[in-house]
């Protein structure tokens, strides 16, 4: 209400008090007939001044008082896409719950985009917030009027938690539209946040070279958390070492953190490292503090992940005990599978053999979900799946049109052609497009795992294979053989012959082992002249036969006009799954050394006492 309006009604009704008691009975007597008419007039008057006034302001719309603490929605956006970038989980709780309430409700559309989202980003990481209603809310909100880093930015929650959800088709589609149609429109100082949300789920159904293509860049950025979480990606991802080393360096300065999930990152990828250098002290202090602090942030989701590290790297006490307050459907598939290995090997320690039975049947049934979801990751530069992510923004093209409708129906009509035209015409360039990129990264995998002169599988290409095969042995409880070969003298071939001449008979060597062995099996490179080979489901005897075809095949070798004669040793080892992958090439290296020791040009699988 106006001052001056509510001003005119207190004189009003003061006047009306006086009037009221301005004549009292008792003086009558002294006032004339006619100044009490003319009072009585004046009174009239006043008090109906009065009632028309009291009557417009009961007339009057009561406004509802405008919040002071609530921020625009612009701010509020900004706010939380730094938070998120940060995984500060407390200050994206905070956020939202600021907005429900500083902000009037019924809230606009915008800030209802705003708690959405961060309802979403606390369910990836709070498994007891359901965000279903919020993931429905905004797959339906067009974002034509909103600009590019926001459309990005809620694409990306909205593709984190289809991934989560098990949602991999959708998941997939968002990502598409992520990559090929905004992340190249962003700004740089835009682009970081989307460049870690895309890699993240390209981690998580192993696409590894785009990973590294989105990552490597923000190894220099200058903001901390965004160096972080990439150099903590990047630590995961196959890589050289060179590249490792830099990641790891990054990561170790995780102090400069403050109490986020991006340090509880950090520490597990220090627990980690800390572990494969067999430094099991100092890997369980790291992932002690992990813990502790996803306790403290109430981050349950990365607290489960940490307890099955904790149980599978440091045999510490089985996590089934702390997740029983988590319904099994709040996991997703790759935790469930954890979890029950955890439990098979328990069942099996226990001499309970039946359970263990049926938890196997159970774990078989995990890993063909997870290997169907990545089969289905895997046909991402398929038609049907670039066609959904067409259609997905046609879908919200087509709303936008309809909303023209009423009014310019022959526009409509006419926009709806042109679009449609653009629409195939984009998608057989974003076709031919994702067909060139995607061929040129599988070219650059091969390369990446390929030895450049023998054409066999270069040394980390063929240890991860093993560790491949000790992990399904151990599964399924299946023996396989780690054999390691050296050519013998062969540092007199290149001094006498030159190293080309070496170089034959390393690439022969290659050649005619590669078609000697099953094609379930795997040479590779280890070093120089040493060659590692993994037999998968294969008994210990069965590397004697391989050792005689092999010594058979590679007697000979013409090289620099000269007929050479080769031999080679070899130690071989059996294994189950139940030791360290390296343990076994060092066992083998042993009795490779032994059959060296022992005259060479000869097989040693068993070392005398």
């Amino acid at each position: 209400m106006p001052p001056e309006t509510k001003a005119d009604i207190q004189h009003v009704l003061r006047s009306i008090n006086k009037s009221r008691f301005a004549f009292p009975r008792s003086m009558v007597i002294f006032i004339t007939r006619k100044q009490r008419v003319k009072q009585h007039q004046e009174n009239v008057t006043l008090i109906t001044r009065g009632l028309l006034l009291a009557g417009l302001l009961c007339c009057l719309p009561v406004s509802q008082p405008l919040a002071k603490d609530c921020l625009s929605a612009s701010e509020y956006q900004r706010q939380l896409i730094d938070n998120t970038t940060t995984q500060d989980l407390h200050a994206v709780e905070a956020l939202s719950q600021s907005i429900l309430s500083s902000c009037p409700a019924p809230l606009d559309n915008r800030l209802g985009r705003v708690v959405d989202a961060a309802t979403i980003y606390i369910s990836l990481f709070k498994l007891q917030t359901d965000a279903n209603d919020a993931q429905a809310r905004l797959l339906t909100q067009d974002f034509s009027q909103s600009g590019v880093a926001e459309q990005a930015f809620y694409y990306q929650l909205l593709a984190s938690y289809s991934l989560r959800q098990g949602q991999t088709k959708q998941a997939l589609s968002l990502t598409h539209l992520l990559t090929n149609d905004m992340l190249k429109n962003l700004e740089p100082q835009e682009s970081a946040s989307l460049q870690l949300a895309v890699a993240t789920i390209h981690f998580d159904i192993e696409f590894y070279q785009s990973v590294r293509e989105l990552l490597s860049p923000l190894l220099d950025h200058p903001q901390q958390a965004v160096k972080m979480r990439a150099a903590i990606l990047l630590w995961y991802t196959p890589q050289s070492q060179q590249q490792l080393n830099q990641s790891l360096a990054i990561v170790r300065q995780y102090q400069q953190l403050p109490d986020t999930l991006l340090k509880v990152s950090a520490l597990e990828v220090l627990a980690r490292d800390a572990s494969a250098r067999n430094n099991l002290q100092q890997g369980e202090q790291y992932l002690s503090e992990a813990i502790s602090l996803a306790q403290k942030l109430g981050a349950t989701s990365r607290e489960i992940d940490l307890k099955l590290m904790a149980a599978e790297l440091f045999a510490s006490t089985s996590p089934q005990t702390s997740l029983i307050t988590v319904p099994v459907t709040a996991l997703n598939s790759s935790q469930q599978l954890a979890l029950t290995e955890q439990e098979i090997a328990s069942a099996t320690q226990q001499q309970q053999w039946q359970r263990a039975s049926i938890l196997h049947e159970q774990a078989l049934k995990l890993r063909e979900i997870i290997d169907k979801n990545k089969s289905l990751a895997r046909e991402y530069a398929s038609f049907e799946l670039v066609e959904q992510a067409r259609q997905l923004e046609q879908a919200q093209q087509q709303a936008r049109l309809q909303a023209l409708a009423a009014e310019k129906q022959e526009q409509q009509r006419l926009i709806y052609i042109l679009a449609l035209i653009c629409a195939v015409l984009g998608l057989t360039m974003v076709s031919l497009l994702f067909i060139k990129k995607r061929r040129a990264a599988d070219h650059f995998e091969k390369l990446a795992n390929t030895d450049g002169l023998t054409q066999v599988l270069n040394r980390r290409a063929i240890q991860h294979f093993a560790e491949q095969v000790s992990a399904n042995s151990k599964l399924r409880k299946q023996p396989f053989v780690v054999a390691l070969a050296d050519i013998d003298h062969f540092k007199s071939v290149n001094d006498t012959y030159g190293h080309d001449a070496g170089d034959v008979v390393l690439t022969e060597f290659a050649q005619r082992t590669n078609k000697l062995i099953r094609q379930q099996d795997r040479l590779g490179r280890w070093g120089g002249e040493e060659w590692l080979i993994i037999m998968t489901n294969t008994e210990l005897k069965a590397v004697n036969a391989l050792f005689t075809r092999m010594q058979s095949a590679i007697r000979t070798v013409s090289a620099a006009g000269h007929e050479l004669t080769i031999t080679f040793s070899m130690g071989a080892v059996a294994g189950d799954g139940s030791e360290p992958v390296e343990a076994l090439i060092q066992a083998a290296d042993a009795l490779l050394y032994k059959a060296k020791h022992n005259g060479r040009n000869q097989l040693v699988t068993t070392v005398a006492p």
